[in-house]
Order: C-alpha cells, then sequence, then structure tokens
C-alpha cells in the first residue's frame, strides 16, 4: 500500500534510506588500526583501499589469533618455510620462539573460529594481513578460508 506521494506505508525507513545491501567480507582487525597485532602496535593502515572497501561492503573486523585464544601482545612465531596447507595437514607446527611452546593449535581453532563467522554472516570474501602465520592467505585461517571456497585477498 502506498501514500500519495508513492511513498510505501509501514515502513521505518524509506527506500532512499536504506540504500542497497552491502556483502560482508571478513577482515583482519589490525588493518583497521586495532592493535591487535602480535607485539600490540598497529599495522600500517591502507586508507585508500579502505575506503573503496567500505564503498562496496560491510567490513567485519577479527583477528583469528584472538580468536583462538591468544592474547595481545603474544609470541612471535612465524610460518619460516611452512605454509598453512602445512600446519592444517600435520606436516609442520608453529612453535613460538620465545618461550618454545607448540601454539599451533591456538592457530587452528582461530582458523576455523573466523571461517565460522563467515559462514554465518554470509561472508564470501576475506581480507586478511599479509605476513601473519594466522591471516595471511598462505596462513592458517587463509588457507582455511579457501578451503571453504572463500577468495582470500593478502595486504601487506
Amino acid at each position: 500500500m502506498t501514500d500519495s506521494s508513492g511513498e510505501a506505508q509501514g515502513f521505518l525507513f524509506s527506500s532512499e534510506e536504506c540504500g542497497v545491501a552491502k556483502e560482508p567480507v571478513i577482515i583482519s582487525a589490525c588493518l583497521l588500526g586495532i592493535p591487535c597485532r602480535w607485539h600490540g602496535r598497529r599495522a600500517s593502515r591502507r586508507d585508500a583501499l579502505l575506503e573503496r572497501l567500505k564503498r562496496r561492503y560491510v567490513l567485519v573486523p577479527l583477528c583469528p589469533e584472538q580468536l583462538g585464544g591468544m592474547p595481545t601482545p603474544r609470541t612471535s612465531e612465524s610460518l619460516a618455510q611452512a605454509t598453512g596447507t602445512d600446519i592444517l595437514d600435520g606436516k609442520a607446527r608453529l612453535i613460538a620462539p620465545e618461550t618454545g611452546q607448540d601454539v599451533t593449535e591456538f592457530h587452528i581453532v582461530g582458523a576455523r573460529y573466523t571461517l565460522e563467522l563467515a559462514q554465518i554472516i554470509g561472508a564470501h570474501k576475506a581480507y586478511l594481513k599479509s605476513g601473519s602465520p594466522s591471516c595471511d592467505r598462505n596462513g592458517v585461517t587463509g588457507e582455511t578460508l579457501r578451503r571453504a571456497g572463500i577468495e582470500v585477498f593478502a595486504i601487506g
């Protein structure tokens, strides 16, 4: 039903106020300036890229390492010669150089939670921080998302 102006009655917002629904995407929280990286500092913001992404998508920030139970700041493990594929297939482990502790499971759990969130919100893309043992396109989370059919982009 419409009123004399042609607007639909019974809606809280007009069609102009609602706009077009945007697709949700996963984005590494550190890329938005949230200080959640391993050392507790912010990553370099990519303002021009973020503005383009914001115009097109709903950005859903998260930190897989924190989702997996790791604190910030935390240990500084890296993939070294391994990949997320190696980790997920049980061919390599992530060892914290500061403590010698095996932290592989934290990364795997964080990747699983990230995937669950992506599936819940219907995300088909993820923009992840490159160089991270979790977030990089070849990291544990990047590989977990790719295996599930989610397109992953690494941001330097």
